[in-house]
């Protein structure tokens, strides 16, 4: 699968919501020790929010993409979840990983404009507000932190 951007994604109502509520003050983040690899220095450490997990395993704002997943022709959901880095004085590009090992469809959405791209073999992609990305994350791909935003926030949806 080719890699695809797609800029102003959603409309921009519905895009407004999903944001105002994901980076709003009331929203809950939980803390992870690693990005990508237990053995992750101690700094590399983020914040996450699973929507969607196993059949029935779901948060309370999993509603948010009942639309996102038609537009995007989801049949079966392995999981969504939220990511946000904070940022750094400097520039770093987290380890290449793997979302799972068997072939299925991904995806992010950026919920803000910043500088910490998302790295696809010899491609990176730059984070923009309702910017979706399409890609196989049964592929190498990394993220890396921003250094121009308080944070970079993105939702990382597998599915079928």
């Amino acid at each position: 699968m080719a890699i695809q951007v797609k800029d102003n994604f959603l409309p921009q109502q519905e895009f407004n919501k999903i944001k105002e509520i994901v980076m709003g003050d009331n929203f809950p983040w939980y803390y992870n020790d690693f990005i990508s690899n237990p053995k992750d220095p101690s700094s590399y450490l983020y914040f996450t929010h699973t929507f969607y997990r196993h059949p029935g395993e779901t948060s309370d704002w999993f509603y948010l993409f009942n639309n996102f997943l038609k537009l995007v022709g989801c049949n079966s959901i392995i999981r969504i979840k939220a990511n946000l880095h904070l940022s750094q004085k400097r520039k770093r590009t987290n380890e290449h990983h793997v979302d799972y090992e068997f072939k299925h469809k991904g995806c992010l959405l950026y919920l803000n404009d910043n500088d910490g791209a998302t790295y696809f073999e010899k491609k990176a992609i730059i984070p923009k507000e309702n910017r979706v990305v399409f890609f196989d994350p049964s592929k190498k791909h990394a993220s890396s932190v921003c250094t121009n935003e308080n944070r970079r926030v993105n939702i990382n949806f597998n599915y079928f």
